[in-house]
Order: structure tokens, then C-alpha cells, then sequence
């Protein structure tokens, strides 16, 4: 199997199962308590829905851990040259059974970054950055909001 990791300032939290009586926790372990916080938890699992749908139309994927959510500094790191300062950041991992499945070019993710590129988002869910368009970013040097990253072959 084959890895692969996006890193984004969109947020794709995969929170599972919305369909409970409040409050509950979801999957990322937040806790749904009202219509408010149910429409953020739905929100952020349409955006993950996006991602898996767009990873899913050049292969097959597989995964076995969620979406990771962390705080990080964002000055001079390959997200835009607009984002500055302490910014919320999701990664996730995923592995196809094929290694070129992406490949453009000599560019192992080339083709991800055609098709996340402008795709619609659902946005002010927990970000904590906002962008000038509701869209997964992932060639404008300034607007940036996705990265990709071949991680290589890997042993079970």
C-alpha cells in the first residue's frame, strides 16, 4: 500500500453518526448539544465527504485513523503567504494500492492538486482562517489552503 497526507485549513473533522438524541459526543469526541452544534458537525462531515469523494475518483482508498486537528504556526510553511500567525490545521492520512494513482508529471500528487483546486467547501465551521472563497485552495501562493504529500510505500 501506497501513502499519502493532506494538510488543510479547511476543516475536515469526520464526526460519524449525527443521528442521536443531545447532547452527544461525535466521533472527534465534540460535544453536540443543540441545532447550532449539530450544523457545525454536520458541516464539517459534508467537508469530509468532499475530500473522500475527490481522493476516491482516480482509486480506491483506505484509512484507519480520522482526521487530525492541531494548532500550528503558519508563517513560512507551503500554505499561502496571507496566513500568518497560529492557525488551526487538519491532517489526514490515507493509502491507495497504487503508487502512481496521483502521479502528474514528476509530481506524485500533481493530479490532487487539479482536482482539490477551487472545489466548494462548506466553511466557518472551526477554522480559525478565513478564505476568500469557499473552496479548497491548492495553487494560489497567496491563498493557499491545502497541501498534499506522498508519504511512500508502506509495511504492515
Amino acid at each position: 500500500m501506497y501513502a499519502f497526507c493532506i494538510s488543510t485549513l479547511v476543516d475536515i473533522t469526520n464526526n460519524g453518526n449525527l443521528k442521536k438524541s443531545f447532547p452527544f459526543k461525535t466521533n472527534s469526541g465534540d460535544l453536540v448539544h443543540d441545532s447550532h452544534s449539530l450544523a457545525i458537525a454536520k458541516n464539517q462531515n459534508s467537508n469530509f465527504n468532499t475530500l473522500v469523494q475527490l481522493l476516491q475518483v482516480r482509486g480506491n482508498i483506505s484509512w484507519d485513523i480520522l482526521p487530525e486537528r492541531m494548532d500550528k504556526i503558519v508563517n513560512n510553511t507551503m500554505f499561502g503567504s496571507h496566513y500568518t500567525g497560529e492557525a488551526r490545521i487538519w491532517s489526514f492520512m490515507w493509502e491507495t494500492e497504487q503508487a502512481d494513482v496521483y502521479k502528474q508529471d514528476d509530481n506524485a500528487v500533481g493530479q490532487l492538486i487539479n482536482d482539490f483546486d477551487n472545489v466548494p467547501i462548506v466553511n466557518f465551521c472551526k477554522e480559525t482562517i478565513t478564505f476568500p472563497s469557499s473552496a479548497f485552495i491548492t495553487k494560489d501562493p497567496q491563498f493557499k489552503n491545502t497541501l498534499f504529500s506522498y508519504m511512500g510505500e508502506q509495511t504492515k
